[in-house]
């Protein structure tokens, strides 16, 4: 009879988990959702791309001319928000989606740290604290990949543990599930190899050889596909910007081992100093351009200590924690280092939380030890830390109600105008042609990075350009279109002009 009642009471507190997660994620979801487009062009060439899929167009860029097949975002993201095509067009249901794959991991989150640990309240604690990251929420309603990542990322991982590892037969369902999860994290975001890493190091240091090659031949046989088409069309653009030293300036050239080493430094500085504090605890949002203090140091340091800490005293799984987490930032690492920002370590911010807080809570109890002190310790208490949340969420609340910058306003409007006023299936060269695609509906294509203007106007005439935006919100425009326009004055006509901030929109004369 204790035995059931014990069972019920987990039942109830369960459910009162997963009741304070899902209203706190509403109030906090509606009081930080923005409506607005992200001033990031990936999340507009993801709906171009998924509205491809949707119209039976195939994995084009139907916002170019040529139709051209795209090779440069995995799959899997535009293949999700294909499906909500197919009920409308709305840009809301999509960033819906993404606040219902947030709210799915965080549970998949909780019930993981749960099985780790076998700490109820603990797994609680992160999720809850994940939830409110500033990061999570605002990524959560905006039309880019790391969300629906985490929640497929945290999938696999959950159905690994939740496996019978005795006999890890192919009969298992949640070794299956574990897979599949895997292989479509790899679509969503290329980063997802990292989850492979994991999992071969666990196995490896387990010395079960066949699972680990078993992992690595299902993992290798799902991405062939992917990477047969990439190779066909002449590969991956992600490797050819890690070989570059600068992706927005081409003209720089190849990257060589010097340049990789700069970029480790870069990279590696930039994460322990600036980042992973960021991502964890965003009370300071990084200052890039300035130089590395050494308070800044001590205290990244001291925050990725405390994780590895926190990590390496995990009951169980460590390895397979460890191995992804490394695995991750050992792709970062190489990254491009112009490249920057809290965004690449998104999907892996609820790990960060997770091994931080595992830090301090298994520190306290070890110090528990050593002071004879016979008190239970209840890991409630890490929820003070939710007092360095608010700020953060207030932040984004506030930029979700202002309008859009007068820049993108007046880059937006000239979309518009074009939509109105142009005739079908115009040209368009400007900085972001995704973005401006969804206002103007038609075609776009970026301008070529040349610093010889006349070869500027060659690629112009090349691709039938139409019309160009001189906008003030692309510092590329200024670097590389406006030089041109000014040298050859006689091959462009002013056609729309919007002024606070100068905006044109001006014919080509081909």
């Amino acid at each position: 009879m204790p035995q059931q009642i014990t069972k019920k009471e987990k039942g109830s507190m369960r459910f009162i988990y997963l009741a304070v997660l899902v209203v706190s994620f509403l109030a906090a979801y509606v009081y930080t959702f923005d409506s607005k487009l992200a001033m990031l062009g990936d999340n507009a060439s993801y709906y171009i791309l998924g509205k491809a899929l949707s119209e039976g167009e195939g994995y084009t860029d139907i916002n170019r001319i040529d139709h051209k097949s795209n090779n440069h975002y995995p799959p899997g993201y535009p293949a999700i928000i294909s499906v909500v095509l197919l009920f409308g067009k709305s840009i809301i249901s999509v960033k819906i989606l993404n606040g219902i794959f947030l709210i799915t991991g965080l549970w998949l989150l909780f019930e993981l740290v749960n099985k780790i640990t076998e700490n109820e309240p603990f797994a609680f604690v992160v999720a809850f604290l994940a939830l409110i990251n500033s990061h999570m929420l605002w990524y959560s309603s905006i039309m880019m990949s790391e969300i629906p990542f985490f929640c497929f990322s945290i999938l696999s991982i959950w159905a690994f543990v939740k496996a019978d590892h005795e006999k890890l037969s192919w009969k298992d369902p949640y070794l299956i599930i574990s897979i599949i999860a895997m292989i479509i994290s790899y679509y969503i975001r290329s980063l997802g190899v990292a989850l492979l890493g994991g999992y071969v190091l666990y196995f490896i240091l387990q010395k079960r050889w066949k699972p680990g090659l078993a992992f690595f031949i299902a993992f290798v046989a799902g991405a062939l596909p992917w990477f047969i088409r990439s190779q066909k069309l002449g590969g991956g653009s992600y490797m050819k910007h890690l070989a570059m030293i600068n992706p927005y300036q081409p003209e720089l050239g190849a990257a060589d081992f010097g340049d990789f080493v700069d970029r480790f430094i870069n990279n590696f500085s930039r994460y322990i100093t600036f980042e992973i504090p960021s991502a964890i605890f965003p009370v300071k949002q990084p200052e890039y351009g300035t130089a590395y203090s050494a308070g800044d140091w001590l205290l990244g340091l001291f925050i990725v200590i405390l994780f590895f800490y926190g990590i390496f005293s995990l009951p169980k799984y460590r390895w397979l924690i460890i191995g992804y987490i490394l695995g991750t930032l050992a792709i970062l690492m190489i990254w491009p280092d112009v490249w920057i920002g809290v965004r690449f370590i998104v999907p892996v911010v609820p790990v960060f939380i997770l091994g931080f807080l595992y830090g301090l809570y298994n520190g306290v109890l070890q110090l528990r030890k050593l002071l004879s002190f016979n008190k239970a310790v209840s890991p409630y208490w890490l929820l003070l830390l939710a007092v360095l949340y608010v700020k953060p969420v207030n932040a984004i609340h506030d930029q979700a109600k202002i309008p859009y910058s007068p820049g993108w306003r007046n880059y937006f409007e000239i979309a518009k105008w074009v939509d109105r006023n142009l005739e079908e299936d115009v040209v368009v060269s400007c900085g972001k042609p995704s973005l401006f695609y969804l206002y103007a509906d038609t075609y776009t294509r970026r301008y070529k990075f040349a610093q010889d203007p006349k070869e500027l106007i060659e690629d112009l005439e090349k691709h039938k350009i139409d019309y160009v935006v001189i906008d003030q919100v692309y510092g590329n425009t200024l670097r590389y279109l406006l030089p041109a326009v000014r040298q050859y004055p006689e091959r462009f006509e002013q056609v729309y002009h919007l002024r606070n901030p100068d905006t044109f929109l001006l014919k080509f004369k081909r």
